[in-house]
């Protein structure tokens, strides 16, 4: 090759335009089938533990223990007059001792940390103990109401019975600081003197219906009684009554004449006449329980 043909080359080689390199394009990989639904089935998977938990939490919130109720919450209406928790405790506690010898002679149920809770033929002691008290607070407030309905208790509340009892023992605390004389305890218990204001209110209610003649106490009605009762009004032996032998045959034992025995007579009659009344208004009450109080109220 003659140098005039390498210049020639060299100057061509020189004179040509550059070319800008192109990136290298990487081919896009395509997953296998199998790996997509693998994929697919672990993330169904954590949606579905997340579900689980967030259900799981739900239900131990329902399921958590129902907060007492307050005392001043209602638990049953009877015949328009609210019965809060405060004074249906009261029945629950007249009612353990009935109702623990209830289960004991019945079931042979013993005395435990669970023996409110446990079932006994279909039912538990909380349950059946509840009952019997709804039971005694209704014959209680239609008594009170009948009380209220003749003038004899301005206010059947149980906030009212409250005030009372506060300003009672309030009494009775002022007078002993005096020393004054007062009968019976120094301070009263709710429940006592609730025991308390219940009995007097049934002795001046009973002798109300007489007078009004709800309850008939002439001597045809009381000579009546008698003769069916005569049995309830026998005592030791008198002259002028007729004798019985007693059971054990040694001590002879009598049924006085009407006239020796009418007051008792008539007290007795006023008694039944009077429970009779209440039984007949009972039946006739009407109660709405506010069940979500009644079964938020436990026993132990």
């Amino acid at each position: 090759m003659t140098t005039s043909t390498r210049q020639a080359r060299r100057t061509a080689t020189a004179t040509r335009p550059k070319t800008t390199a192109r990136p290298r394009t990487t081919p896009r990989r395509v997953l296998p089938w199998w790996l997509l639904a693998a994929v697919a089935l672990a993330v169904a998977a954590a949606i579905t533990g997340l579900s689980l938990l967030t259900d799981g939490g739900a239900r131990r919130q329902a399921t958590a223990p129902t907060p007492s109720p307050s005392p001043t919450a209602v638990i049953a209406t009877i015949d328009g007059q609210t019965i809060p928790v405060r004074e249906f405790a009261l029945y629950l506690a007249q009612e353990r001792s009935a109702t623990f010898t209830h289960f004991q002679n019945t079931f042979g149920a013993q005395d435990g940390p669970h023996f409110w809770t446990t079932s006994y033929g279909g039912s538990t002691p909380t349950d059946y103990i509840k009952k019997q008290a709804l039971a005694d607070v209704t014959r209680t407030t239609v008594q009170q109401q009948l009380a209220h309905h003749y003038g004899l208790l301005a206010d059947p509340s149980y906030a009212t019975f409250l005030l009372n009892w506060t300003k009672e023992n309030q009494r009775r605390q002022q007078a002993v600081a005096a020393h004054q004389v007062i009968y019976g305890p120094v301070q009263y218990t709710e429940a006592n003197y609730f025991d308390y204001v219940l009995s007097n209110l049934t002795f001046d209610l009973e002798k109300k219906l007489a007078d009004a003649h709800v309850i008939t106490t002439d001597d045809k009605a009381l000579r009546a009684y008698y003769t069916a009762h005569k049995s309830d009004f026998r005592r030791a032996k008198k002259s002028g009554a007729v004798s019985l032998t007693s059971p054990n045959g040694s001590t002879p034992i009598t049924t006085p004449p009407f006239a020796q025995v009418r007051k008792q007579v008539k007290q007795a009659y006023l008694d039944d006449r009077y429970k009779a009344k209440v039984t007949q208004l009972v039946r006739s009450a009407r109660v709405a329980v506010a069940h979500g109080t009644f079964q938020a109220v436990t026993v132990n």
